[in-house]
């Protein structure tokens, strides 16, 4: 069998589970794929909904966690995250890309409270009302007087047998 340069990538590139020793449990609780519904809220007060997919994995050696979400037609993001101890107890890296319209964010996620709050400084992405099977997810973005603006939010579910081992 002869592997394209996709097969290499993606078997180079993804993993089937964490590294021995790697705690990936604060992104890797979301492996699996996930359906979702996004609103994007305009300044002028307009929102726009729409359905899109989340997918998460471990990736990188088992030492990372990964995912693509997907608006169709609008964009399709990647997110790659690591916990950095050099960084703080319970920190990780996230850095996302999203060349549909030409973004590049990172963030040091760390979880406060019952939430995941990912800080990029003038962007802030949150995870909350996490469960098995559901979570929600906004952006915000800083305003020039400090104040935040919700830009999208997101309701999330699992897709049916997503769960990893199932």
């Amino acid at each position: 069998m002869v592997l394209t340069s996709s097969d290499a990538i993606g078997a180079a590139f993804l993993a089937d589970e964490p590294a021995h020793g790697v705690d990936l449990s604060l992104f890797g609780q979301f492996t699996g794929s996930w359906a979702l519904d996004c609103t994007e809220y305009d300044p002028d007060g307009s929102s726009t909904v729409r359905r899109g997919e989340w997918h998460f994995g471990y990736a990188l050696g088992g030492r990372a966690t990964t995912d693509v979400w997907i608006l169709p037609g609008v964009e399709h993001g990647v997110s790659v995250r690591f916990p950095d101890p050099a960084a703080g107890a319970g920190v990780w890296r996230s850095t996302w890309v999203g060349p549909g319209r030409r973004r590049t964010h990172t963030f040091l996620a760390s979880r406060v409270d019952e939430r995941i709050v990912l800080d990029g400084g003038d962007l802030r992405w949150t995870f909350s009302d996490i469960e098995v099977d559901e979570f929600r997810w906004r952006n915000e973005a800083r305003q020039p007087d400090g104040t935040w603006r919700l830009e999208q939010t997101f309701r999330v579910w699992r897709c049916r047998d997503s769960r990893a081992g199932s």
